[in-house]
């Protein structure tokens, strides 16, 4: 799996470097090991969900590597021939061109002759800033890069694999001449970016705002199978307040402050839903929210285990410490809203981590 980056929470929050920096620029300041790391995150969390059949992706770029920096294994190790896809990272002040292209083309041919690797089902070229467009035209015309490979391995090969000579030899020309070069493909940055985005690394690795927050939805009429549990916990409070058992909202609709206190506390439970959904569906990861949510139980315990309270009071005493409980640096704070905390108790009880009627 890739290593975490470091100084997350300054490329979350900001914090001391300016306005936002375009993600491709800032692709273009990544060290070679960064923009490895970053396809390994790209192959590892979008690849392996997208396609069918990953079995596992491995790291393989550094010395020995054999021409091969992230490779994605569709078999297990035990299957002949095993099935894999390369992705070759190239990370360079200028576009990638042919002529730097054709070592590492020449490496895959050199590795699958001498029968160290079997030919992968798709090669592509990952880079930050495209390749050219004479490359370009190579990888759109698989016989025109096999001639260009022939024409050019003196050149742009033989000395360049490995650290002797690898000649054009008799066997080499028909390696060549048999090679599938529809294999070698480029990978286009913006798609690069694009399909990024939806792994859970994105926010992490630039720090790029959410975009804005869709209203939360009004709770349904009828009390939802998630919410079950916060609600039974109303409804014991309640009934502990009016004196007898309630199973139902129209057993004390009656009665106003408790009828407003119930359908408060549903709207602010599916605020807080809104809040896991955002960190869900824009950070693509709803760690963050359940991080968030250990920061409410943490801050709060000492509010919801008073004691001598009863269920209604226990409640509302954790519900003003939740207005006042600093967050700190947490991802989310930003974007939490009153009706958020109010909401984060509500969640914290959907969850048995907190009972407000403790007799």
């Amino acid at each position: 799996m890739p290593t975490p980056w470091p100084n997350a929470n300054a490329r979350l929050l900001g914090l001391g470097v300016g306005l936002p920096v375009h993600p491709l620029d800032r692709l273009a300041q990544f060290s070679p090991s960064d923009f490895e790391r970053f396809t390994l995150e790209w192959a590892s969390d979008y690849i392996a969900n997208k396609l069918v059949g990953v079995y596992e992706v491995q790291q393989r770029g550094g010395s020995g590597d054999k021409g091969r920096d992230v490779i994605v294994w569709f078999d297990s190790p035990s299957a002949k021939p095993r099935r894999w896809r390369l992705y070759q990272c190239k990370h360079y002040g200028a576009r990638l061109g042919e002529g730097v292209a054709a070592a590492e083309i020449g490496k895959v041919l050199h590795y699958t002759i001498k029968g160290d690797y079997s030919a992968p089902e798709e090669y592509w070229f990952v880079t930050h800033a495209g390749v050219t467009s004479d490359f370009q035209d190579l990888l759109d015309n698989p016989e025109a890069l096999r001639a260009y490979i022939l024409a050019e391995w003196d050149q742009r090969c033989a000395t360049k694999i490995i650290k002797g000579t690898v000649p054009l030899d008799a066997a080499m020309k028909a390696h060549i001449g048999t090679f599938d070069f529809s294999t070698f493909r480029a990978k286009q940055p913006l798609d690069l970016l694009n399909e990024h985005e939806k792994t859970r690394y994105h926010l992490t690795v630039f720090g790029a705002p959410l975009i804005e927050r869709p209203p939360p939805p009004k709770p349904p009429s009828a009390v939802a199978a998630g919410e079950a549990e916060y609600v039974q916990q109303l409804f014991l409070a309640i009934g502990e307040a009016v004196g007898k058992e309630v199973a139902d909202r129209s057993e004390f609709a009656h009665l106003s402050v408790h009828a407003k206190l119930f359908d408060r506390s549903r709207v602010t439970f599916y605020c807080a839903e809104n809040l896991k959904e955002l960190a869900r569906d824009q950070m693509a990861d709803v760690a963050f929210f359940e991080t968030l949510l250990d920061e409410f139980s943490n801050g709060l315990y000492h509010d919801y285990n008073a004691a001598g309270l009863t269920g209604l009071q226990r409640l509302s005493a954790t519900v003003k410490a939740a207005q006042q409980l600093q967050l700190g640096g947490h991802v989310l704070a930003p974007h939490v809203v009153a009706n958020d905390r109010e909401g984060m108790c509500h969640q914290l009880a959907n969850e048995r981590r907190v009972t407000w009627s403790q007799s």
